[in-house]
């Protein structure tokens, strides 16, 4: 082999090597880690950020906590062993999270948190709808769709202490409530278990116990549909039903009962915008052009509303 061909090849492989090194460092691991993957909200937020990931050239990897505190925590603590490169998550527990974000933090790694957010507020970057003003739409049309009955009885499914976007949503419809229609009854209660099927037998028991409730205020999709049906399987053609999250499963039941549907309404957060955020922003991170400034910073919407009277044209990711 003469000097000039050995010269090539050494050229070759510095090139091939620098490549590969290039291509390696471009080539990131993003976990996302979403609430429940067996809620189609968590489902729509992994596939889109899976999407989003991979036409910037990285991985994407979705670890399923099933809304399990403890599994989310495991998992987190996995991911740093692991050595991921980035993290897009929810957090499970608000309180318990700051510590988890502090862990990944200190590996060097940067969180992207969306909805439900760490209590401290040390994510490297944050995105939400306003969930507060989604209450707040949540109880004006409960009451529009009681014709603003002063004395109406409305029943809401209890917040859950650990999940900070439950608790932002009932507050909104309890204080709309109290500010615009003081004699007004609210009853707030939940159940051990926040499976479609609890929140089924959850409905079924408050409407045995309140008959004459004129409307209810359910927080999240699953719970929204499991009233819904609980309360055609009773035939009760009085309650109206106002939910969350403006899914099209709630859409499709509007679209197919038309207006005089007791579905009435939906605030909405668009899985596709939202998670299409989380990566822009871990994107930001990456590159040094975005810094969080303080548990206040956070890249916030407002919720979309879908209606009896806009299912037809509704799209939320619009």
């Amino acid at each position: 082999m003469n000097k000039k061909t050995i010269a090539m090849l050494i050229g070759v492989m510095t090139i091939t090597a620098a490549s590969f090194a290039a291509s390696a460092e471009e080539s990131k691991k993003i976990a996302i880690v979403p609430w429940d993957m067996s809620q189609a909200f968590a489902a729509q937020i992994s596939q889109t950020a899976t999407e989003r990931i991979e036409e910037k050239g990285w991985k994407a990897v979705t670890m399923d906590p099933a809304g399990d505190w403890a599994k989310e925590y495991t998992i987190l603590e996995n991911l740093v062993t692991q050595g991921v490169d980035g993290i897009i998550y929810t957090a499970i527990d608000s309180d318990g999270a700051s510590d988890a974000v502090a862990m990944v933090k200190e590996a060097g790694i940067p969180i992207v948190g969306y909805d439900c957010l760490a209590a401290e507020g040390n994510e490297d970057a944050a995105v939400r709808y306003d969930n507060y003003v989604g209450g707040q739409m949540a109880a004006e049309q409960a009451m529009k769709a009681v014709g603003g009955k002063e004395d109406a009885l409305l029943v809401v499914y209890e917040e859950e202490p650990s999940i900070a976007s439950s608790g932002l949503r009932v507050t909104g419809f309890e204080e709309y409530i109290s500010e615009n229609y003081p004699n007004v009854k609210v009853v707030k209660s939940r159940s051990a278990d926040r499976t479609a099927d609890g929140c089924y037998t959850w409905a079924t028991d408050m409407a045995t116990t309140y008959p004459d409730a004129d409307a209810y205020f359910c927080w999240w999709n699953e719970c929204t549909m499991a009233t819904y049906n609980a309360l055609q399987d009773l035939e009760n053609d009085k309650a109206y039903v106002i939910g969350y999250d403006a899914m099209p499963e709630q859409q499709e039941v509007m679209k197919a009962v038309g207006e005089s549907c007791k579905l009435y309404a939906s605030p909405g957060m668009s899985a596709v915008k939202m998670a299409s955020a989380c990566v822009d922003f871990l994107d930001q991170v990456f590159e040094g052009s975005y810094t969080r400034d303080g548990a206040e910073d956070i890249y916030q919407m407002t919720p979309e509303l879908l209606t009896v009277e806009n299912a037809e044209d509704f799209n939320i990711d619009e």
